[in-house]
């Protein structure tokens, strides 16, 4: 259950708002830690996070375990799957192939996949797969168990594909067409998607806790990923299949990404003019947001924020970096349930030396005050996929490590007998005898309790 997108909810964090609580002085890093510290007792955070200021001075920890069952520790060189991340690492290596004049941006996409035979491979060009401006779905449909080729991708998925719209008419997010990218790697190079990644982007910069998924590698120093589910704390599958993914198949860590991202800004890896492409505002994506090429451009004040993020099924991941400082920070973390873009947008805010209200246990609902709800109620089908978007309509009330949730999410104390979610007050629960309400924007559902 999730009730903001990425871009709203990191748009709201960091538009101007200033919460009071601590703020950073000269013990930034205590700071930091403390911060970091109460996201990790209160919401479960485990992994890792490294914070530059705009002067240059840095932070970095690890938090919780990258193996549970083994009570292995994470540490800053512990890898995590970043997800989209994985897109910026694919757009780097899609210009510099244009650099050299082995693609035409200009170019549809028909002229360097022959195995495209969809209506439309003579409409869309790399330019609209980059910008996310193509019109393609958001998914292909590969599943999550399939270890498919881009090839075998394209042949048993993309090409039946339709359009949402005409390419170029407006933004809209496609892993599918970052699919068609990778396949136009592999085929203009003559070399793996994997090689190629490694070859021009990892080696290069000394990445080395920074790869690509191939299949069901195994990859030392990976942490378990996790996430909590209404049947309890469940281990996650690393991507969101097993098979080539340009969009989210790489792994990597916090400072592995800040010396790839300093090396983009310093135009190590690419010409300055090819640079400035993935961080030109394409399209807009919301009301002060635009998209560059896999990059999102965010204004926050006076700053302009470069913004990438991926989410798994038990990982979360997401940086940012200022466009006129040294500023940067990353998250990477092993544990599903972790509100990232809070944490991101207390952090950054810390970093202005702004002050920050850090997740506070007093606000929690406690599981001994509703020992008789916990349980499993039976909800409409159809008003908890159109009102909540989740397709089971058994929700279920639980209590896990001394907290309360509802499904995987953490439940606060909004009032008397009134629950709610901790980042929002759009939601209200309450209990009747055995039946749950929740309130939503002017809509109660109600749900029977088994």
């Amino acid at each position: 259950m999730r009730y903001f997108s990425v871009t709203r909810l990191f748009t709201l964090l960091i538009c101007g708002v200033c919460f009071y609580g601590f703020a950073a002085d000269n013990s930034s890093a205590t700071q930091y830690d403390n911060l970091i510290q109460a996201y990790h007792d209160i919401h479960g955070f485990s992994g890792t996070v490294k914070v530059v200021d705009s002067n240059g001075a840095g932070f970095e920890k690890s938090y919780g375990l990258a193996n549970r069952s083994f009570q292995i520790p994470n540490t800053v060189e512990t890898r995590n799957s970043v997800n989209s991340i994985s897109k910026t690492f694919t757009a780097t290596v899609l210009l510099m192939l244009a650099e050299e004049g082995a693609i035409d941006l200009k170019a549809t996409v028909g002229r360097y996949l022959p195995s495209l035979t969809a209506s439309w491979k003579d409409e869309i060009t790399v330019h609209h797969l980059l910008s996310h401006t193509s019109g393609l779905p958001r998914e292909s449909g590969v599943q999550a168990h399939e270890a498919l080729t881009f090839k075998q991708q394209i042949t048993r998925y993309i090409n039946s594909l339709p359009l949402l719209f005409s390419p170029g008419e407006k933004y809209e997010y496609s892993n599918a067409g970052i699919t068609l990218l990778g396949a136009i790697i592999e085929n203009v190079t003559q070399d793996t998607y994997a090689n190629v990644i490694t070859s021009r982007i990892i080696a290069p910069l000394g990445l080395r806790n920074t790869g690509v998924y191939q299949s069901r590698n195994i990859v030392m120093n990976q942490a378990e990923p996790y996430r909590f589910t209404r049947h309890g704390i469940e281990s996650a599958q690393r991507s969101k299949h097993w098979g080539d993914n340009a969009g989210g198949g790489l792994y990597s860590t916090p400072s592995d990404l800040h010396r790839y991202v300093t090396a983009l800004k310093t135009n190590k890896l690419l010409p300055e003019a090819f640079t400035a492409l993935l961080f030109t505002p394409h399209v807009q994506s919301g009301n002060n947001d635009h998209e560059g090429y896999a990059w999102s451009i965010k204004q926050a004040g006076d700053d302009t924020l470069y913004f990438a993020a991926g989410s798994g099924y038990g990982t979360k991941s997401v940086m940012i970096q200022s466009a006129d400082s040294a500023r940067f920070i990353a998250i990477t973390s092993n544990w599903g349930n972790t509100p990232v873009l809070k944490m991101l947008g207390d952090l950054y805010m810390l970093s202005l030396g702004q002050t920050v209200t850090p997740p506070d246990s007093k606000a929690l609902a406690r599981p001994q005050d509703y020992t008789n709800q916990t349980g499993d109620y039976d909800f409409d089908a159809e008003a908890v996929r159109v009102h909540l978007g989740m397709d089971d309509p058994v929700i279920t009330l639980q209590a896990f490590e001394g907290k309360l949730f509802m499904n995987d999410e953490l439940l606060a104390q909004k009032d008397s007998g009134i629950l709610g979610l901790t980042y929002t007050e759009e939601i209200q629960i309450t209990f009747t005898d055995n039946t749950m309400r929740i309130a939503i924007n002017g809509n109660v559902l109600e749900g029977k309790k088994r």
